[in-house]
């Protein structure tokens, strides 16, 4: 959330610029297929904030949604765009990621979602009430 209060806040960024985040992924596959499937359109996805200080459910929670506008690979392994567009959290992360996909209009839920309600793209049933995401996964809409 930092990243985009930044980039509200910068001088440096054209009037005109929509604040984004960017995240890094090894995934590269589930983004073309995200692609593929998107059209070209803006889509809403859920984020289960895996690194999160504090104490977690028992049942994980998507706690954070937003708009996906793309993809970018990566320039040895680091993200080609400007870094104000990366959490600070992640200013020390080793130069490893394939990818860096792109939110914007990321906001917290007021509501978290339980994972376990949520269903894989192409799977007949939603997740077990414990899953925890590891990596980017494509979801059927709730």
């Amino acid at each position: 959330m930092e990243s985009l209060v930044a980039q509200i806040d910068s001088d440096d960024l054209p009037p005109d610029h929509v604040p984004k985040v960017a995240f890094g992924s090894m995934d590269f596959e589930v983004f073309g297929e995200a692609e593929k499937l998107r059209g070209g359109k803006a889509i809403e996805v859920f984020i289960y904030a895996s690194h999160a200080k504090g104490e977690q459910p028992l049942n994980p929670e998507v706690t954070w949604r937003g708009l996906y506008i793309g993809y970018v690979g990566s320039r040895r392994g680091r993200y080609p765009g400007k870094l104000i567009c990366r959490p600070q959290s992640t200013a020390t992360d080793p130069p490893t990621w394939a990818v860096f996909w792109e939110v914007q209009e990321l906001e917290q839920l007021k509501q978290p979602i339980p994972i376990g309600g949520l269903r894989g793209k192409n799977k007949k049933t939603n997740y077990q009430a414990r899953f925890i995401p590891e990596s980017p996964v494509l979801i059927e809409y709730p």
